[in-house]
């Protein structure tokens, strides 16, 4: 056998989602990556918060994961020692604490390396921080890694969208000049430049030379006429009556009836439109998100710490607070383990819980107050103190455009119920019923509450078995009881998305319906026919563009997606500029 015909097989990792050639690796979903589907990846809502490496730099580092000091604990300080320590030179600056690894005069194998600190104590001694230059080079490399899966998941889709537009105003913009309009616009340039060679011709000074004989000849008049009633006023008193009869009359002065070429000029001129230049293009959400033909459910796990899911607030992805009767659990779920717990919420309603802008939990609490529990799971405020006995708080929701909380008020003797605004320190600012505009029974027993992005108020009122809608001024728009097929609702949670549709959950036939902002019925989220789960808690999360579904009958939480991006941007054509990453890290 001919040693040079041997041929070596080799073995070729391919895509875990097609048969391309492996260059990226998931650490979320440990999935190997062609170029085409990691495009895809970190594109998509439901795996652009991934983490996705290429695979040279997946085999280079480890998936052991090494904590970056910005996100560490405050109150911990980082120790990362060498076998070289070597000199360390401590640099003070305000209230932050820097400690600098200075170079050896015998040794060249540890470079500078700045670690802020985020805790400052001057009277306090802080070890030294020995870092080699692999330890060094690794902080960053993941401090320079989160900027890259930005741009390469937000910022170039954003631009890919903008692009796409660009290319449909070049394709299409000629016809928006159509034939009539051009035949138009050239008869009136052709008007304004006769009437402007009319005016340079030569006969301006034939016409100003008329005018002025005219005049003349209107003074001459004028200073006979003058001398005549000088002459006769002095034997006549009526005389002068007489005259200026004669004058209003007969001897007015003549009107030219040459056009007055200004208003023409301006006239003309008044049918040219600038338009501004300058102003950036700007992608809307519809523009950068549509709508799914199927919704389809995610992800499904058992909420550990709740017998149920009465309530849902959504503070990140994979950090959420969940409610039952007895228990108030912020839950992760990514582990689904249990980070911490409130013991004085109350019991009042379904909708206690709501989370602010800065992730800070807002209850109600056993003394029906409204509370604010702050970052750190140790420090509560109280926003709103209970002092009218006789109006009990049922749900509260924070607006994240205004900071506004959205109480929803319950009147057990009257069975009647109201919503309360109030400004984020807790003033007073709106009741809603407020005036004759809306009925006096618009609300009875409010179960949950939100805003849209209009700024209406939707609340779930479950005696009224509709979701009553009022503007932002108090003023009833609509109430839905239900789909067109004719089956009652019993309404439970709600929430709206960036479109401004409105979610709500059916108790009566187990499903999650979507409505438009005005309350026509679009389609269903999710139908759970024959499955032990019947939804009620609804949060939508906003990072994401997914919606947490809580059953009513045990502590199961779905992740339902009806919202998702054009992903037929990201192919070949659109990131015809894509970076190498594994170039860009080495030069960082």
């Amino acid at each position: 056998m001919d040693p040079t015909r041997i041929c070596t097989q080799v073995s070729v990792k391919h895509c875990s989602l097609c048969q391309g050639d492996t260059e990226y690796y998931c650490y979320g979903c440990r999935q190997d990556l062609c170029i085409q589907c990691k495009k895809l990846h970190v594109v998509d809502l439901g795996t652009k918060h991934h983490i996705v490496t290429s695979y040279t730099e997946k085999m280079k580092y480890q998936p052991k994961p090494v904590k970056n000091p910005q996100s560490q604990d405050p109150k911990q300080v980082i120790r990362v020692r060498s076998q070289y320590p070597k000199q360390v030179k401590r640099w003070l600056s305000g209230y932050t604490k820097q400690v600098i690894g200075a170079h050896s005069q015998d040794h060249d194998n540890h470079e500078p390396c700045v670690v802020p600190f985020t805790e400052y104590k001057p009277n306090k001694f802080i070890p030294p921080i020995w870092l080699s230059p692999l330890e060094c080079s690794e902080i960053q490399r993941q401090q320079y890694s989160r900027r890259i899966y930005d741009l390469r998941g937000e910022t170039i889709y954003y631009w890919s969208v903008l692009l796409e537009g660009l290319k449909y105003d070049r394709e299409t913009g000629h016809k928006a000049v159509t034939i009539l309009g051009q035949s138009k616009a050239e008869m009136r340039g052709q008007g304004l430049k006769d009437l402007i060679d009319d005016v340079l011709a030569g006969d301006l000074e034939d016409r100003c030379i008329i005018q002025k004989t005219r005049m003349t000849r209107h003074m001459t008049k004028l200073l006979k006429y003058y001398y005549r009633f000088e002459q006769l006023s002095k034997t006549m008193e009526t005389r002068p009556f007489k005259f200026l009869r004669i004058m209003t009359g007969k001897h007015s002065p003549r009107k030219d009836d040459m056009k007055p070429i200004i208003n023409i000029l301006v006239n003309l001129m008044k049918e040219i439109r600038l338009v501004p230049s300058g102003i950036p293009r700007q992608a809307g959400v519809e523009d950068l998100l549509t709508l799914l033909s199927s919704p389809v459910v995610q992800k499904s796990f058992s909420v550990t710490g709740v017998k149920y899911c009465y309530h849902i607030s959504c503070v990140t992805p994979d950090r959420i607070w969940v409610s039952d009767e007895d228990n108030l659990i912020l839950t992760d779920t990514a582990t689904g383990k249990q980070l911490h717990s409130v013991e004085d919420r109350s019991d009042s309603g379904d909708g206690i819980h709501t989370v602010n802008c800065e992730g800070e939990l807002i209850y109600i609490d056993k003394e029906y107050n409204i509370i604010k529990l702050c970052n750190d799971m140790k420090t509560t405020t109280t926003l709103i103190k209970q002092t009218d006995k006789t109006w009990r708080p049922e749900c509260v929701y924070c607006s994240p455009s205004s900071g506004d909380l959205l109480v929803g008020m319950f009147r057990n003797d009257t069975r009647t119920g109201k919503v309360m605004r109030y400004d984020k320190t807790g003033k007073h600012k709106q009741t809603i019923p407020h005036n004759d505009n809306t009925p006096h029974h618009l609300y009875t027993l409010l179960y949950y509450i939100t805003e849209n992005n209009n700024g209406d108020v939707l609340v779930s009122d479950f005696d009224r078995r509709a979701v009553v809608v009022t503007s932002g001024e108090g003023v009833h728009r609509f109430s839905y009881t239900g789909p067109p097929t004719g089956s009652g609702l019993v309404p439970d949670g709600i929430c709206t998305d960036v479109m401004s549709h409105i979610l709500v959950g059916d108790y009566n036939t187990g499903t999650v319906q979507m409505l438009d902002r005005d309350g026509q019925f679009l389609s269903y989220i999710l139908q759970t026919p024959g499955m032990d789960y019947e939804p009620q808690a609804l949060s939508y999360d906003a990072t994401t563009h997914a919606v947490w579904v809580g059953s009513y009958n045990n502590n199961r939480m779905l992740l339902c997606r009806h919202i998702n991006r054009h992903l037929h941007l990201a192919d070949d054509r659109e990131y015809d500029g894509d970076f190498d990453e594994e170039q860009t890290q080495a030069r960082m």
